[in-house]
């Protein structure tokens, strides 16, 4: 699928054509509107997707439709905006723009639009089926198409964005990605961003000097030495201090580090792999996180799932996780049979993976004999319902209770959020599954922040 890519924006220009073209779409990329209209009129190829910004230098979207030739405007438009207008919006799907999407751009979404917008392709006669991927986290669909992406990046990558909530596994994807990318022979260093005090994390990614600081009795070597020539995983990477955050966009961009009470810089090199629970592009909008960093870091962006949008893989760890018990325990051998794994998929596992081998642990332990009992799986907070909270309780929680409109509003948020995603976010399919129209979508969408 061949995308053109109209964007201003150095930056974000770049991390877009580079996700893009990871992603398997052939990408062309202009900076200015004028350009795109010159290589349009000029007899280029038309293509099956353009991508462009709402508000460039030297036009805006409605007048850069109006002078494209009719073989383009005819084309799927999706506009990316961080200014535009209810007004200019309403242009622009008058004109046949098929979606927007607000700053800070959320790249994975704008992909899963250009997916849906992809004729479909029927698998080759004798095509190989991916077998159970080496890295172990499950074998879902959505696992599998996880692995197929790190085996098409390959070598060929320098930062990927990890996220997911805890427990579901980010860590366990990146020592994935950089063996079977880089090898197990290339160093790995992991550090969690959000573990440790704001005075001491500067010193532990970038070393310091002896006697750079009171306490400082030898030279150290910082994280991103540690790491040169392997991966370095950042862990909690929405938890770092906003200073912190403007050195650390400057040594991705130089690929050279300074150590505390040194004026040389070191070249590192390194690949690197952040992780996050959080959602970024909110953190931004917040405040909290930097854009620039944030597009930097964003152009390889690796969603692992919850246990809970994964049911098929939660037999398949408990199996794993029972292996490694009788692995561990050879004298004390347990059995997950079939009413076991009945039991496990009857759980939520708000704590995921994490939780699910802590459940199969302590099963495992208290076991009386090789085969392992539902009763043991069951979840003790949730079977735990029998008792009746006391008056004076009752009473507090009623008071507690939100007002109606607050409740309305939240229950109208999530039901417009889960149809969005149950349609990939496509505006016009979830507005007509809706029964309402574009604009109004829209206009629910900013009223209660849903983007």
């Amino acid at each position: 699928m061949n995308i053109h890519l109209i964007e201003d924006d150095a930056l974000m220009g770049e991390a877009l054509s580079e996700r893009l073209q990871l992603e398997g779409f052939a990408c062309t990329w202009s900076r200015l509107g004028g350009a795109a209209c010159a290589t349009a009129n000029g007899g280029a190829p038309v293509p099956d997707a353009i991508v462009s910004d709402i508000r460039l230098p030297d036009t805006e979207g409605p007048e850069l439709l109006a002078h494209m030739p009719a073989a383009w405007r005819v084309r799927p438009w999706i506009f990316i905006t961080g200014y535009g207008t209810t007004a200019q919006r309403d242009a622009l799907l008058a004109r046949g723009a098929v979606d927007f999407f607000t700053k800070p751009l959320d790249m994975d979404r704008l992909v899963a639009r250009l997916r849906a917008l992809e004729p479909a392709v029927p698998p080759a006669a004798g095509a190989p089926v991916l077998s159970t991927p080496s890295c172990p986290i499950g074998v879902s669909g959505e696992i599998r198409r996880l692995h197929t992406l790190v085996q098409r990046l390959g070598r060929h990558w320098d930062s990927v964005l990890v996220t997911g909530e805890s427990g579901a596994g980010k860590e366990v994807l990146a020592r994935c990605l950089h063996g079977e990318t880089l090898g197990a022979d290339a160093p790995f260093v992991a550090v969690n961003a959000a573990s440790l005090p704001e005075s001491l994390i500067e010193a532990e990614l970038f070393g310091y000097e002896k006697g750079a600081f009171t306490g400082a009795t030898r030279t150290h070597r910082g994280k991103f030495e540690q790491a040169h020539g392997g991966t370095l995983f950042l862990d909690e990477i929405g938890d770092m201090p906003l200073a912190l955050q403007a050195r650390l966009l400057r040594v991705l961009q130089d690929r050279r580090v300074t150590r505390l009470g040194s004026e040389q810089a070191l070249p590192v090199q390194v690949r690197l792999i952040f992780a996050t629970h959080k959602r970024l592009n909110e953190e931004v909008r917040a405040g909290r996180f930097r854009e620039d960093l944030y597009y930097r870091i964003n152009v390889v962006h690796l969603r692992v799932p919850p246990l809970r949008e994964r049911p098929e893989d939660v037999p398949w760890l408990a199996q794993r996780f029972v292996e490694a018990w009788n692995a561990a325990h050879p004298d004390a051998r347990r059995l997950l049979g079939p009413e076991a794994e009945a039991a496990l998929l009857r759980r939520s596992w708000p704590g995921n993976v994490r939780e699910l081998r802590n459940v199969i642990e302590r099963a495992c332990l208290l076991a009386d004999g090789e085969r392992i009992e539902p009763r043991l799986l069951r979840d003790e907070a949730a079977a735990d319902d029998d008792s009746v909270p006391p008056a004076a309780h009752r009473i507090e929680v009623a008071t507690a209770m939100p007002r109606l409109e607050e409740f309305l509003r939240a229950q109208e948020r999530e039901f417009i959020r889960q149809a969005l995603q149950r349609h990939d976010w496509q505006i016009g399919v979830t507005a007509d599954a809706l029964g309402i129209s574009r604009k109004s979508l829209w206009e629910r969408m900013k009223r209660l922040a849903i983007g």
